[in-house]
């Protein structure tokens, strides 16, 4: 792994995930992307994280190397604080991630988990056409879907590895929908257990997954991620997706939609600040809980931005990528001002 800052800072940083091998693009359009683009319009360190993605490499080694990265941006780019006290952070500063594809599915993760209050974190997250679930990736006749389905048998050992949210940061905010099926026969079965364990509700039928294995479909639940135990404060995200990829414009629809929900359940402080509420329930509430409701959705909409292209949509040196990049850039610019 190699941490390369591009560009001398005062006291934000922007890390950049490249978007990954074995994808279309490769990694050859970064520069493109950091030194004409983003460094043009952002007054920071910008910071790429070559994390470690291949046949030798597999995961969780990707999400280790971003994990470790981010230590040492915080460590040797973020300012000190002049004056130590017992129970604050050392350092001050912003920090904003992002990343497209692979790259935007960790830098998804990154957001979600390294946002702590009271804490230098993560406060804006920049995804283009992240990859957020690789569980959902059932047969049908898209490219894409086949592709990625062909992927994850590349880049995961074993099941339970893109089973984990830290993989599959959807699943910080639901449910896989799913049981875990079984490794291979060939792998070995004292490998790493991993970071966390998943919510495993409900009970279905058997059913065949596209990597024609039986699983147990499962009840569909929201989480409660993040709970006000955890101490996490959820960063602003802008997504951008294309519609001409129906599997990743799908996967950034559902993302955004759960994200604004998990910010308006933070925001609440009463019962219906904590859950989507249904049309009867609202039809109950008085007037006055209705506008606080529409107020704190307005507020996650704000938070949340998806814009979706008539294209592919993602980051290059094409017209309309450069034109998406410039817009990442100009809203970077703000949140980290």
């Amino acid at each position: 792994m190699t941490i390369s800052p591009w560009r001398a800072t005062a006291s934000a940083v922007l890390i950049y995930l490249p978007r990954g091998p074995h994808l279309p693009g490769g990694n050859g359009h970064d520069p493109i992307i950091i030194k004409q683009l983003l460094a043009q319009k952002l007054p920071c360190h910008i910071v790429q994280i070559n994390y470690r993605l291949g046949n030798l490499h597999t995961y969780p080694a990707p999400v280790h190397d971003v994990l470790k990265g981010y230590d040492w941006i915080k460590e040797h780019l973020l300012p000190k604080r002049s004056i130590s006290r017992v129970g604050r952070s050392e350092t001050v500063g912003k920090v904003a991630v992002c990343g497209e594809l692979i790259g935007g599915g960790l830098a998804a993760m990154l957001a979600l988990t390294e946002c702590r209050v009271g804490q230098p974190g993560i406060v804006a997250a920049a995804l283009s056409s992240p990859i957020v679930d690789w569980v959902e990736q059932a047969p049908d006749t898209d490219a894409t879907t086949a592709q990625l389905t062909d992927l994850r048998g590349k880049l995961f050992r074993k099941p339970e590895h893109y089973f984990d949210p830290f993989a599959s940061p959807m699943l910080f905010l639901r449910s896989a929908g799913y049981t875990i099926p079984p490794a291979p026969p060939d792998v070995l079965a004292n490998d790493m257990d991993y970071l966390v364990s998943l919510n495993r509700e409900g009970s279905g039928m058997a059913v065949k997954s596209s990597m024609d294995e039986e699983v147990t479909l499962l009840k569909r639940t929201a989480t409660r991620y993040p709970t006000p135990a955890l101490g996490l404060r959820l960063p602003s995200f802008y997504l951008q997706a294309g519609s001409k990829s129906p599997v990743l414009y799908g996967q950034a629809d559902e993302f955004t939609r759960r994200l604004r929900q998990a910010h308006v359940r933070q925001a609440g402080q009463v019962d219906f600040g904590r859950k989507v509420l249904t049309e009867d329930e609202l039809d109950e509430m008085n007037e006055s809980d209705k506008q606080e409701v529409a107020q704190r959705e307005m507020e996650a909409r704000e938070k949340v931005r998806l814009d979706v292209s008539q294209d592919l949509g993602l980051w290059d040196d094409s017209v309309p990528g450069r034109a998406r990049i410039a817009k990442v850039g100009h809203w970077l610019r703000k949140v980290l001002q």
